[in-house]
């Protein structure tokens, strides 16, 4: 029969180190936490398969729970020394790349136990006790047993040096937890000695694991309870994956050491140990603060910020990506909705074509880029004629008709970069950059002819039974950068079209009739 208080013991650690363990889980991204649950994880494999072990009546039992509980024996002291670090550095995390000493010696401990029928280094032979007596058996241990002890407490030892020279109180540790946990930290020892003695054989055997149970507890209650309650503290190590803008870290070798959430959703492609995007290179070779940056065709913006350490060495850096496909997406819909707000100012509403003031503003260029280039420009002022009367005999929804069918005839003349505007009531003007004078008396016999040939009735007038426009059109080289010249001359050729009988055109003082007749 086992000994009840072994049992009771283990009992006791197995459901205590559960516990914390279920209680720290929620916080499991914090290192100082998984370190901490590897050692109530280690002790609760370590104690459950100790009591498993002594519940066993056959020895091929007891031999396979001696052997389960090494997964545990091997995992507290890496979960100590961690836990211990972090709780005496508390802004240090130990990264994995530090572990691989333990894990190799915890994996090659394991390789041993498990194989130990074939070599006896862990234990050479098992005894077994006549029924009654405490314990069961007694395991002769070898070599490899020894070593192992000895590399387990060696990793105790070492973490009673970060106790020691830890910078107490912090946010997690106080003077008193730290003394109490340097002190606990003897009483494994002590009860392992005890049992290599084979003092604690009528309690049992082994007190080992429940005795690192109880420094389990001593952990929570000292520190860790503390620590889980520094919301500063977790929030600063949650601050690397919850931001929303992109992190990722640089090392000193150039590649890329870490990337948060965010970066990954904007380089689903980017991977650690990777060098950075050539784009980057920007940015990453500038010297000193460097300007936001936006590499060509992406959606983020860059910018870079130095790892310093305390001594002022340089040894990385954090590359920010600040999202701005939303603003991109905004400035696009702003600047759409920006050029049809311009469309709009610069269409007439009756007529669809270009307005006065589209035509005071692009007139000015054209006049301008024909002067700086000394180029031709033609000008073409054009009017309905007797507009007024026919307003009067039709109606002004017959009217607005009119003016949108010569509109579309007027469009219809023009080619390229030629354009047409009403400046008002039933007054257009055309414009015909790099023209010459053949283009332009061309464009003005077409003109007339266009307007002519819709045959709109307009009975209101003695020239035609038909609507028909006059046409005053200049072609010259601009003298200066102004409009008003050429619009006065324009002007005053339309009003001698007018003058010589309407349905006709004249062009910088010569007089030219319509289709019927020759220009002059």
């Amino acid at each position: 029969m086992p000994s009840y208080p072994l049992v009771l013991c283990l009992t006791i650690a197995v459901v205590c180190s559960v516990g914390m363990a279920i209680a720290a889980w929620p916080r499991r991204d914090d290192p100082t936490v998984r370190a901490f649950l590897v050692l109530a994880g280690g002790v609760a494999i370590w104690s459950g398969g100790r009591l498993l072990e002594i519940s066993e009546t056959g020895l091929a039992g007891r031999i396979f729970w001696a052997k389960f509980q090494y997964a545990g024996i091997v995992a507290v002291p890496i979960g100590w020394l961690v836990a211990m670090i972090h709780l005496s550095r508390p802004r240090f995390v130990v990264p994995w790349s530090m572990l691989g000493v333990p894990v190799f010696a915890a994996l090659l401990t394991l390789a041993l136990v498990f194989t130990n029928e074939r070599h006896g280094l862990i234990w050479t032979s098992i005894e077994l006790m006549p029924p009654g007596v405490s314990p069961g058996a007694v395991f002769h241990h070898g070599i490899g047993y020894t070593l192992v002890a000895a590399w387990t407490y060696g990793m105790l030892g070492l973490s009673m040096y970060f106790l020691a020279t830890a910078r107490v109180p912090n946010a997690a540790l106080s003077v008193r937890g730290r003394n109490v946990l340097m002190g606990g930290l003897f009483l494994p020892l002590l009860t392992h000695i005890a049992y290599l003695y084979r003092w604690t054989g009528p309690l049992g055997g082994d007190l080992t694991p429940a005795t690192f149970s109880l420094m389990t507890v001593l952990v929570w209650i000292c520190a860790l309870r503390t620590h889980l309650e520094d919301i500063g503290h977790y929030a600063r190590l949650r601050v690397f994956d919850t931001i929303r803008e992109g992190c990722v870290v640089i090392g000193a070798d150039g590649r890329i050491a870490e990337c948060n959430p965010a970066a990954m959703r904007l380089l689903p492609e980017m991977r650690r140990g990777q060098l950075p995007p050539t784009q980057w290179n920007a940015v990453l070779d500038a010297p000193g603060e460097t300007p936001h940056y936006i590499p060509e065709g992406a959606q983020f913006e860059l910018s870079v910020e130095p790892v310093v350490r305390m001594d002022g060495k340089t040894i990385g850096r954090l590359v920010f990506l600040h999202d701005i496909s939303r603003y991109q997406s905004r400035e696009l819909a702003l600047t759409t909705q920006l050029s049809r707000v311009q469309a709009d100012l610069d269409i007439d509403a009756l007529t669809g074509i270009p307005n006065r003031r589209f035509f005071q503003r692009e007139s000015l260029a054209a006049v301008t880029r024909a002067y700086e280039r000394g180029q031709e420009l033609g000008l073409l002022i054009l009017d309905v004629d007797l507009f007024k009367q026919f307003n009067d005999q039709y109606g002004h929804p017959v009217g607005d008709e009119c003016l949108r069918q010569v509109a579309s005839a007027l469009n219809g003349v023009l080619r390229d970069d030629q354009f047409c505007a009403r400046l008002g009531g039933e007054e257009f003007a055309v414009v015909l950059p790099n023209s010459n004078v053949d283009e332009t008396r061309s464009v003005a016999r077409g003109l007339v002819a266009s307007v002519r040939d819709l045959g709109i009735p307009h009975n209101g007038t003695p020239v035609q039974p038909f609507v028909t426009i006059s046409v005053g059109a200049v072609c010259t080289l601009p003298e200066a950068p102004r409009l008003e010249p050429l619009l006065h001359r324009a002007d005053s050729a339309m009003y001698r079209a007018k003058r010589a009988g309407r349905n006709r055109y004249v062009l910088d003082g010569s007089l030219s009739l319509g289709v019927q007749n020759t220009g002059l």
